[in-house]
């Protein structure tokens, strides 16, 4: 597919014939390169599927037919000249269609179901098994689970390292792991077998296993393997703990014979979760010391959980099979079931699932129940259904966003399907589109020419920006105090689907991941959160002697401080020093906050040129004479904010107001009023003596107030 795609020039402007033989094509290779007038790529090659032939990415000497389009590859081309290749325009492609012979496709779609049940029949004998297991009730995938590695498909060469590590682990353990051997893995203690799910990868480690005459003992995300449990229930001292637990019986539990030597088989190991906590940091130290060779097996070897296990294990990747592979695979088995299925449908299957084995046999189990046959309309719609659905990266998104297809006149996609497209990363997909929709050839100004081009490309800009301008609005209400987020959907149309709709077309955006830019508004966002962050450092620390906000020691007080503090360093060198730092600390500024200051330079005063004016010497200076002296600290002293209340000591639980005065009491007179005053006792500059007159004094003073109440009652 090449990045200079635009779609068809006249869309839908030509019949599609219909054959009366739905295999006409059978037996015929395809190659498809330019851009055809009426078809788009995806319609073309569905066609020449449907229809039993065969579409290949390259043509070669096997290549039956290349059809040509405008705007052909010029790599295909020298191919076709090189090889000798027939051509085809649209035109003689849809008359293939309409007038190849009927008896010539049969001849040659029988040929292959011939040699296909021919080699089904040979396998079948080979494996014994009888053409329609007994076990009906029995699931596909294990009855027609691999028996030897000749039925494991692809992924043949890692299969034979991985024998081979298995063979040599006794001399490997002899050697305590120093020796490589050929291909480097004979140092390690384990290996890590990593790829996508359905494609073998456990099937294989059983069947090395067995081969290499180990017993495989297989834990998964099904057990607990916690780090306690993985510690002690792991066997590592080359011995069978089957055998031991059944007393000496043949086979163990899963029928897998018994030997004197144990394989560790620790399968989905990038799905361990809080309830195996410690179980990766306990399988990592049990691989530093295993005497038993441990396969670990994981879907993503970019898991954070794994990192510990990366160090300590051999990586080997597997892959996705070759269709072809799987094709020549699933019609053994459905030659086995009495099924009869065109291999154009199997690949369309096989497509649908992203080559996941276990998948299709699942589906064709789930169709065999009350079908036989299958055509290529009920693969399609049975595709629909079980779906398998993968992540997609940014690049990924954005590379099919503003790509030609996705909003061309031939389309399928809905709106729905769009904003799908979003929400694979609705945090970096808009950040994606920013970056990259003016990087496009767009194809609504592709017939346009001169000054009218230029026109309608800018106006196609500037509806771009303003949706994008709109998702930010939405942005801030989901992201706001309120958190809107049954906005997401808006914001999706807003923010991607929208931009695309008016520039999707050809250019840089549409290259590819290596032709797209990374959001630089990322580095951008996390250097202005850092200067922030300092800017409220410096704010703080000179609140003391100024009286502005951070916008104000941003737009005023840093650059009128430039030349008192930094720029006498870059005119006089290192004798401005002191007086640098004489003058910071009138500000309560530190060595980080002349740093903050030049970075906040703007214009003349950028830091990079800044910098450059200083030389080394004045800034060792700088640094070692600031670093050896006192500096004043900014902070409030309790006397300005005013003085603190003094605590009263209590003297003890406060009295009762009916306690302490009766209701019968009287305000005493004038004349008692003298009377006390005269006393000597009552006179402050007059000390009494210590000891007895002290108590006498004090006692006489506890009974002045009752004689006094009762001579009032007298009265």
């Amino acid at each position: 597919m090449r990045a200079g795609r635009a779609g068809p020039s006249n869309p839908g402007s030509k019949e599609i014939p219909i054959p009366s033989d739905p295999n006409c094509l059978a037996g015929l290779s395809f190659v498809f390169t330019g851009e055809l007038s009426s078809l788009s790529r995806d319609e073309a090659t569905e066609l020449a599927k449907r229809y039993g032939g065969r579409v290949t990415g390259q043509p070669s000497s096997k290549t039956s037919f290349v059809v040509l389009g405008a705007d052909a590859g010029p790599s295909k081309l020298k191919a076709i000249e090189k090889n000798k290749l027939k051509t085809l325009d649209e035109d003689g492609f849809l008359n293939l269609i309409a007038t190849r012979k009927e008896q010539e496709a049969i001849r040659q779609s029988a040929k292959e179901m011939e040699k296909r049940e021919k080699q089904a029949a040979k396998e079948t004998a080979a494996s014994g098994v009888a053409a329609k297991p007994a076990a009906t009730n029995q699931l596909w995938t294990d009855r027609y689970a691999p028996q030897t590695l000749k039925e494991v498909c692809g992924n043949k060469s890692n299969i034979e390292k991985l024998q081979a590590w298995l063979g040599s682990w006794d001399s490997s353990l002899k050697s305590s792991f120093k020796k490589p051997g050929k291909d480097g893995m004979n140092i390690f203690r384990a290996i890590m077998i990593t790829g996508p799910p359905g494609i073998g990868k456990t099937t294989s480690a059983h069947l090395c296993a067995k081969l290499a005459g180990f017993t495989p003992i297989e834990l998964n995300a099904s057990d607990a393997r916690s780090k306690k449990l993985v510690e002690n229930s792991t066997n590592i001292m080359n011995t069978s703990l089957d055998g031991w637990m059944t007393g000496g019986v043949k086979t163990n539990a899963a029928g897998v014979t018994i030997t004197d030597k144990s394989c560790l088989i620790m399968d989905e190991v990038d799905g361990m979760s809080a309830g195996d906590r410690g179980g990766v940091g306990a399988l990592t130290a049990l691989i530093k010391k295993t005497k038993v060779p441990i396969i670990c097996i994981a879907n993503d070897r970019g898991a954070q959980k794994l990192k510990p296990l990366i160090n300590v294990t051999y990586n080997m990747t597997f892959r996705r099979p070759e269709a072809q592979a799987i094709r020549s695979r699933i019609l053994s088995i459905l030659y086995k079931e009495k099924m009869k299925i065109p291999a154009n449908v199997i690949d369309q299957l096989v497509q649908g699932a992203q080559s996941d084995i276990r998948q299709v046999l699942n589906m064709l189990a789930t169709w065999r129940l009350s079908n036989t046959t299958m055509d290529f309309d009920e693969g399609k719609s049975m595709v629909k259904m079980n779906e398998k659905y993968s992540v997609m990266t940014p690049f990924g998104v954005i590379n099919k966003m503003l790509g030609p297809q996705m909003f061309s006149q031939t389309s399928r996609e809905t709106l729905g399907d769009k904003m799908e497209l979003y929400f694979h990363d609705p945090s970096f997909v808009p950040l994606f589109m920013q970056e990259n929709y003016l990087k496009t050839t767009p194809s609504r100004i592709k017939n346009a020419d001169g000054p009218e081009k230029t026109l309608k490309h800018l106006e196609l800009m500037d509806k771009a920006a303003r949706s994008l301008s709109d998702g930010d609005l939405v942005d801030s209400l989901i992201h706001g105090p309120n958190q809107y987020w049954s906005l997401m959907p808006l914001h999706a149309v807003c923010s991607t689907v929208r931009p695309a709709s008016f520039l999707y077309g050809m250019g840089a955006g549409y290259g590819g991941p290596n032709a797209m830019s990374f959001p630089q508004w990322l580095g951008q966002n996390s250097k202005q959160t850092k200067l922030s962050r300092q800017l409220t450092d410096v704010q703080a620390r000179m609140r003391l002697k100024v009286s502005g906000d951070k916008s104000e020691i941003r737009q005023s007080y840093i650059p009128s401080l430039f030349p008192h503090i930094v720029q006498p360093l870059m005119e006089k060198g290192a004798s401005a020093v002191d007086d640098t730092i004489e003058f910071m600390d009138e500000y309560f500024l530190t060595r980080e906050d002349w740093d903050t200051i030049v970075e906040l330079g703007v214009g003349d005063n950028n830091d990079t040129q800044v910098l450059k004016k200083i030389s080394t010497a004045t800034k060792t200076s700088f640094t070692k004479k600031y670093n050896s002296r006192d500096h004043p600290v900014a902070f409030h002293k309790a006397e300005a904010l005013g003085k603190a209340p003094k605590k009263i000591a209590a003297a003890g639980p406060a009295p009762d107001l009916e306690e302490a005065f009766d209701v019968d009491d009287e305000v005493p007179d004038e004349e008692e009023k003298e009377e006390a005053d005269d006393n000597i006792e009552n006179d402050s500059l007059i000390k009494a003596s210590k000891g007895k007159a002290k108590g006498k004094a004090t006692a006489k003073g506890k009974a002045a107030p009752v004689a006094k109440g009762k001579a009032a009652k007298k009265g």
